[in-house]
């Protein structure tokens, strides 16, 4: 078990942010599993998203071409 023990002394932030990089450094080179793990995750996650937008927005496209088809047909009939 891992035990991380955090104390801010002082207002600089800059300092702060350095510690924070070097200690997630670390956390990454010991854990390069685990960070790969999450990597991947988030990769699926990005790419189901991305699927889920391209395949609304081709489902929109397709949708405007049938109402247009159907417009178009039945004013023809119309006519």
């Amino acid at each position: 078990m891992v035990k991380i023990d955090i104390s801010i002394e002082g207002e600089n932030l800059s300092e702060i942010t350095s510690e924070l990089t070097k200690i997630l450094a670390q956390v990454v080179k010991t854990n390069k599993p685990l960070v790969r793990e999450i990597l991947k995750v988030f990769g699926e996650e990005a790419l189901s998203v991305l699927m889920e937008r391209k395949m609304l927005e081709k489902g929109a496209k397709l949708y405007r071409e049938l109402i247009e088809e159907i417009n178009w047909q039945y004013k023809e009939e119309k006519s």
